[in-house]
């Protein structure tokens, strides 16, 4: 992939997370990078196949597996971190992009959901074993269970119809979830790392 193609991927990527899939055109594709049709046409044949390049790009470059990785950063602090990013991704994401994926895209949607699990999980699972070996995680917990309650735990968040059921802010929602999170499995001194972090980042 040359450069060109990665910048039109990553505007597009923009786009249909803004707009959705269905509404978003090869024309205004064109437009929103001041190029061409036939120019964007060199480098995808149609509009299926730049939705292929985007879903490869979403899950490549923009997941949270590639949250927190300085190795210099504890577990806890790695746990912070990718909560930040999973905030940022769900308050700010357009429920319309999975939608179309979804309907019109049917197999690049199960691609990316596919990609998405696998790697949040992987990530999951070695911060959490991360996090034990530090001291800062229970000895005693299941971490591959953890991991895959975390991650349905996340996924089923999404459920916009309960929280505006009962008039509640996602992003509270997602916070008050992390908190209840980290304190079930928590040591001690990971409860302490997790308190003293929190009142830096006030």
């Amino acid at each position: 992939m040359n450069k060109k193609q990665e910048q039109i991927i990553k505007a597009t990527a923009k786009l249909f997370m803004k707009y959705g899939i269905r509404s978003v055109t090869m024309d205004e594709v064109a437009k929103e990078l001041t190029i061409s049709k036939r120019t964007l046409y060199q480098f995808f044949k149609d509009k299926t196949d730049l939705v292929n390049y985007v879903v490869e790009f979403m899950g490549d470059k923009s997941d949270i597996s590639h949250c927190g990785e300085d190795r210099n950063l504890n577990a806890v602090e790695k746990h912070i971190s990718v909560y930040n990013k999973v905030s940022a991704i769900l308050t700010n994401a357009n429920p319309s992009f999975e939608y179309d994926l979804q309907k019109y895209y049917p197999k690049q949607f199960k691609k990316m959901i596919k990609t998405r699990r696998n790697s949040m999980f992987e990530k999951m699972k070695h911060d959490l074993q991360q996090g034990v070996d530090e001291g800062f995680f229970r000895a005693d917990m299941d971490v591959e269970k953890v991991a895959i309650l975390n991650l349905i735990r996340i996924e089923s968040i999404k459920d916009n119809e309960i929280i505006e059921k009962y008039n509640l802010k996602l992003i509270d929602m997602i916070q008050e979830f992390f908190d209840y999170h980290l304190h079930a499995i928590a040591t001690e001194k990971g409860i302490k790392e997790y308190a003293n972090l929190l009142s830096q980042e006030k």
